[in-house]
């Protein structure tokens, strides 16, 4: 008969944690068997021999070069004896094909190294979406030309263009602040040359239109002005000046200003990187993002680079106070020299004359 137990009875005691305790080891088993199956061991290993080749320092130096022959030769295939030659034009195609499969390797082996957090990295989005859409071109002979943008993927490798392009996007703000006064500029004296320089009798139309004006003053902004200006001024003797005053303003003054800009950006980027860790050094260094048992010495790198951190915030406030020690040292003896010489010089008023000298 089968054996029915009362929900109301009382369970014997201990008997609960003896149970909870036996879940958690049934559960603990299921969870090391999982990690230590031999399909997961052979995915963590094939992830850690991709994330070895592709992070290498050779592998990358050789991607970069292969980025740059393709780019030279995408060059030379618009010349004519490429375009005009099915034999020559083939051979140039098929090494096009031939670098856009190792480009594509290359990063399905990134994808497998970094799994999921891949999308992370917008270096490596950007890398992607460039090799994606050169296999979308290809299919397509009017946007063909447009396989140069892969060129572009030779930023993601080197770290002074990643610090350029990351400035440049730091100062969109003050870029746009400075690009809205400029068009302010433009427009203004847009409207000035169709006033004054309209009517004029010129070898073209540079100022008969405010559009005209428009793209004439965007031209001469390149220093392309003097001989559109001799031309004024052999029929308005001082038509030099508003030229001289649209170029100082725009060719030296604005463009200073962004360089400047620029260059500050640029400057914050690479104090920034001396203090923080380089996020993407791992695509330089020969395997060191390498997982499983390095663990050890995982940790000790970043224990390392934190000591050196600190080391360095140390060492900057030290320089700081030491810096501002000389200053205010500085100071004092500018003071002291400046007592010294009032004393010099009031002397004979502060001390009476004596009454022979009177």
């Amino acid at each position: 008969m089968p054996i029915y137990s009362d929900p109301k009875a009382p369970t014997p005691e201990g008997s609960s944690g003896e149970l909870d305790v036996t879940i958690h080891a049934s559960n603990s088993n299921v969870n090391s068997s999982i990690a230590n199956s031999p399909l997961l061991t052979k995915l963590n290993n094939l992830r850690l021999i991709c994330g070895e080749i592709v992070n290498d320092h050779n592998v990358q130096l050789g991607i970069i070069v292969l980025i740059v022959i393709n780019a030279i030769m995408m060059g030379v295939a618009t010349f004519d004896f490429v375009s005009e030659n099915p034999k020559v034009d083939n051979v140039f195609e098929k090494t096009d094909l031939a670098f856009l499969i190792i480009f594509t390797i290359e990063l399905g082996m990134q994808l497998i190294y970094h799994g999921w957090t891949f999308y992370k990295d917008g270096w490596l989005v950007f890398d992607f979406i460039i090799v994606v859409l050169s296999w979308s071109f290809a299919s397509l002979q009017i946007i063909r030309a447009f396989r140069i943008f892969r060129a572009l993927r030779i930023i993601t490798r080197i770290e002074t263009m990643r610090n350029l392009v990351a400035a440049l996007f730091d100062i969109m703000p003050r870029l746009g602040a400075i690009t809205a006064l400029l068009l302010l500029i433009f427009y203004i004296f847009a409207v000035l040359f169709t006033q004054l320089f309209g009517d004029l009798e010129l070898s073209a139309p540079f100022f008969s239109r405010l559009d005209y004006s428009l793209l004439t003053l965007f031209v001469m902004m390149t220093m392309e002005w003097a001989d559109v200006a001799r031309e004024c001024m052999d029929q308005i003797w001082w038509a030099w000046a508003p030229f001289i005053a649209f170029i100082m303003i725009t060719g030296f003054i604005v463009f200073n200003l962004i360089i400047a800009v620029v260059c500050d950006a640029v400057a914050v980027i690479e104090n920034k990187d001396d203090l923080e860790p380089d996020l993407f050094s791992g695509m330089f260094d020969n395997g060191s993002k390498a997982e499983g048992g390095e663990g050890d010495g995982e940790a000790g790198t970043q224990g390392r680079t934190q000591d050196q951190l600190e080391e360095t915030v140390v060492g900057s406030d030290e320089a700081l106070v030491d810096d501002l020690a000389q200053r205010i040292s500085f100071v004092l003896d500018s003071q002291r020299e400046m007592l010294a010489t009032l004393e010099l010089l009031t002397r004979d008023t502060l001390v009476p004359s004596s009454p022979a000298e009177e």
